[in-house]
């Protein structure tokens, strides 16, 4: 929270944190609002109060939740490198675009809603393969519906997102509608994948953080501070994942997710699609943006390496000692990986031991060239380790 606050406002803070009801909670965020003063320092703040009363408005227009919580759909178990769910309105090319990457038996019409349930299909790539799941439709102007929960549900479980927006059909609003729906729900797009949970606990005696992942541009130390500048001095943070300092203050405003997410514009072999495609990339350059249409389809490989680029992993080929070619099945690592973690995750008597690894790589000024454990891998990586 910005130093200069005045007293009133953060009083006003504290009051929200302990409010019970949606409504109770919507009532001091507006008086914190008015409380605030506008200036650049204050952006930041101004901009996650909006979004909360946002949210909470939803929450309360939403039916009274049932006693006993209810999956709303479908869950689909992730294989492969990674998940990645094809996101969008009905007619939008999902089970096109599912078929032409993983030629799996899908059914494909112009009659809308022809995909109630979600379909899976795998993109064979060098080393390992990525799983593609075709969501339910959302429905407009019903968000509340059931494909549109069962599509959120499996959004918030995959690795990845791929919204889907047909190219001659306002694709850019398209995209911005689907956005805000995935903002609304506690889906913050770009990035690298992670998740931040803070929980006030009076149970515990301060700040206690369960790091299961790291924190980009932050310590544990920086992580407290922030905490404390809201008035917070007794929660459980958790931290999977990458995530920034940026996605914690955010989840201090309610549970938050942050998704890698990309998008495809289809019926780019129509002029509209095309001059659509143009429009979707000027609109959003924070996203990569792929053209789609069955009459030129994508190189596979080449998207396999943009998506592990985008989330944040690579592939290390293992060579048993004294074998002359790798194995087939790649070693999928978080990307900033060394050798002792690629040994760690092959066995844990690797990494005790480890002696000197060698490493096979292009990019390298020869081959083999012998290494420590804290060397740090790329994607292509051909490793062979000595212990």
């Amino acid at each position: 929270m910005p130093t200069n606050l005045p007293p009133q406002a953060r009083l006003k803070f504290e009051e929200y944190t302990q409010a019970k009801t949606p409504e109770e909670k919507i009532k001091k965020l507006r008086e914190l609002y008015s409380l605030i003063p506008k200036h650049k320092g204050t952006e930041k703040l101004e901009k996650f109060i909006r979004r909360r009363i946002a949210e909470l408005k939803r929450e309360v227009e939403k039916k009274k939740p049932e006693k006993r919580a209810k999956r709303v759909g479908p869950f689909i178990k992730k294989k492969g490198a990674a998940q990645i769910v094809l996101l969008g309105y009905t007619n939008s090319g999902r089970s096109t675009i599912l078929k032409s990457l993983t030629n799996a038996r899908v059914r494909i019409s112009p009659n809308p809603f022809t995909t109630s349930d979600p379909f899976e299909g795998a993109m064979r790539i060098k080393g390992t393969f990525i799983q593609f799941v075709e969501t339910p439709p959302l429905i407009p102007q019903d968000y509340d519906a059931k494909p549109t929960k069962i599509a959120l549900a499996l959004a918030r479980n995959a690795d990845a997102i791929a919204l889907v927006v047909d190219g001659t059909d306002n694709p850019v609003q398209s995209v911005s509608d689907i956005i805000s729906l995935l903002e609304a729900n506690g889906i913050t797009i770009g990035g690298s994948p992670g998740r931040v949970k803070i929980r006030k606990s009076r149970g515990v005696s301060s700040i206690i953080i369960s790091m299961k992942g790291r924190v980009i541009d932050g310590t544990e130390a920086d992580i407290r501070m922030l905490l404390e500048s809201y008035g917070i001095k007794q929660a459980i943070v958790d931290i999977e994942g990458t995530v920034s300092m940026e996605d914690v203050e955010e989840a201090i405003f309610g549970d938050k997710i942050r998704k890698p997410t990309f998008v495809f514009v289809t019926r780019t072999d129509l002029e509209d699609g095309k001059g659509g495609f143009l429009k979707v990339k000027d609109a959003f350059p924070e996203l990569k943006v792929y053209p789609f249409s069955p009459t030129n389809p994508l190189n596979k490989e080449e998207l396999g390496t943009d998506l592990l680029e985008l989330l944040g992993i690579i592939r290390v080929f293992t060579k048993p000692f004294g074998r002359k070619e790798p194995d087939e099945k790649a070693l999928i690592l978080e990307r900033g990986s060394t050798v002792i973690d690629a040994a760690a995750k092959i066995h844990k008597s690797f990494a005790k031991t480890f002696k000197y690894a060698k490493i096979w790589s292009e990019r390298l000024p020869y081959s083999p060239m012998r290494v420590g454990k804290d060397f740090l891998l790329e994607d292509g990586d051909i490793l062979e380790i000595k212990g």
